[in-house]
């Protein structure tokens, strides 16, 4: 196998990689950043008590990290459904039981319009209660098929994909999208969910209240088996302290291949795009705005003679730059209006968490330097670090040129976009204070004024 190596020799671990960047899922799923992790954990545990074959737990292994690859996918469905917060009513909605009229109904009224009046609240609360089961069904869809079809891209296989198809299938048969039953769910599928559910009771409430949680729910939402499994090692203290406490290093230290298995150049690729695409679809006013931002970046950088090594820590900062972003929710990122200070506040952390994701990755250290860096000026006034012009280097100069280009150029929730000469008086005006001078000159020697089609000479020029 070839794998990606760096000038130091350092060769990229797929479980590090994938583990890391499964921190910015959980995220954009409400959930604490590790969960993922914990749950994968739980998950390996349940497929040793039952004894999965070798191959299928490797498959398990990185279907559980990746299992909320598709959850930024509906977001934007989620906000304007309940007209909240998405990630926090993704958050409430793993604890509830929706087989459950009494705390269905308290989900839909604690997450349907809060800061509304009364009357439009009843009102959003009667359209959600009228097409609850399309709405359900039509969420998971959106969520399972992308994260499935993701997880294929970046090669995690068929069986992977089914499993986080099925990720919200119910024993029962009360699940979805597809309303599956028993042994018709794949077996991958049904471990992922019951690990999913245990770690999330075990991190919002407790070890006990995690089990008495799925003993109640066996044969609905859970295989009685997986329960029994789960059972035998309800009183191994040293595992649950490891899946607290200890998380990463158990995870990158389980006795199966893939935990120790590294990245090819090319499969790395594939990840930082599907990242990018990941982040991308999180709103409809960012789509593909990660992957032009790579393009322009790309093409300043050769404009000005970067190559090799720098070129392509700069490709991968530019995909995963607004990793951060599945942090924010859609009720402010599609907000057709300004920020509010408190909404500013939330906007101007994400490259903080940009930096917390990347940063985790063995031979990541300058591509999450530079992806962290995307807003930052050389007057020093930038976020989240307020990093002063002589530290910032001219790869960070070139993502923080690039990044406000497509910004400008590009169509967002409160204006269209800006035609060219428009673009470039506005930037022309932050020479010396946000944007380097020859940044400038170079997006404007890729990018003449008179350019109509961007996509078209973006692909040219990164090609």
């Amino acid at each position: 196998m070839s794998f990606l190596q760096f000038d130091e020799g350092i060769a990229l671990s797929l479980a590090d990689i994938l583990s890391s960047l499964s921190y910015a899922l959980d995220l954009t799923s409400g959930q604490p950043m590790g969960h993922s992790q914990r749950s994968c954990l739980i998950a390996m545990r349940i497929a040793k008590e039952i004894q999965i074959p070798e191959e299928l737990q490797d498959v398990l292994y990185y279907a559980v990290l990746m299992k909320d690859l598709g959850c930024s996918s509906n977001a934007a469905r989620m906000a304007s459904i309940f007209g909240s917060d998405d990630i926090g009513a993704k958050r409430m909605s793993k604890i509830t039981d929706w087989s459950n009229v009494i705390e269905a109904t308290r989900y839909v009224a604690a997450n349907t319009l809060p800061k509304g009046s009364l009357l439009a609240r009843a009102r959003k609360m009667m359209q959600v209660a009228a097409n609850q089961h399309e709405i359900s069904d039509g969420v998971m869809e959106t969520r399972c098929d992308r994260g499935a079809m993701i997880a294929q891209r970046i090669g995690l296989g068929p069986d992977a994909a089914d499993c986080i198809r099925g990720l919200d299938e119910h024993w029962n048969g009360h699940g979805g999208p597809n309303h599956l039953k028993g042994d018709k769910i794949p077996i991958l599928a049904r471990l992922a969910c019951i690990s999913q559910t245990l770690e999330v009771f075990l991190t919002t409430f407790d070890l006990e209240t995690a089990y008495e949680m799925i003993n109640r729910r066996s044969g609905k939402w859970f295989d009685p088996a997986l329960v029994l499994a789960c059972e035998s090692f309800h009183n191994d203290h040293d595992f649950w302290r490891q899946v607290r406490e200890e998380t990463r290093e158990a995870l990158l230290n389980l006795e199966v291949r893939a935990s120790i298995e590294h990245a090819s150049e090319e499969r790395v690729d594939s990840i930082c795009q599907a990242f990018a695409d990941v982040v991308d679809a999180k709103s409809p006013f960012t789509a593909e705005h990660s992957s032009r931002v790579c393009t322009y970046s790309v093409a300043i950088a050769r404009n000005l003679g970067f190559t090799g090594k720098q070129l392509t820590e700069l490709r991968r900062a530019a995909l995963l730059h607004d990793v951060g972003k599945l942090a924010v929710s859609n009720s402010i990122l599609d907000k057709n209006g300004k920020p509010t200070d408190e909404e500013w506040a939330a906007i101007r952390k994400h490259p903080y968490y940009t930096q917390q994701v990347l940063g985790k990755i063995a031979g990541f250290e300058r591509i999450s330097e530079i992806a962290a860096a995307h807003h930052e000026r050389l007057d020093g006034k930038g976020y989240h670090q307020n990093v002063p012009g002589e530290k910032l280097d001219l790869d960070m100069r070139i993502i923080t040129t690039a990044d406000v280009f497509d910004a400008l150029s590009a169509t967002r929730p409160y204006r269209g976009a800006l035609p060219l000469e428009q673009v470039y008086s506005i930037m022309e005006r932050d020479i010396d204070t946000a944007f380097d001078p020859l940044c400038i000159s170079a997006v404007k020697d890729c990018y003449p004024s008179g350019s109509t089609d961007l996509s078209l000479i973006a692909s040219r020029l990164a090609a």
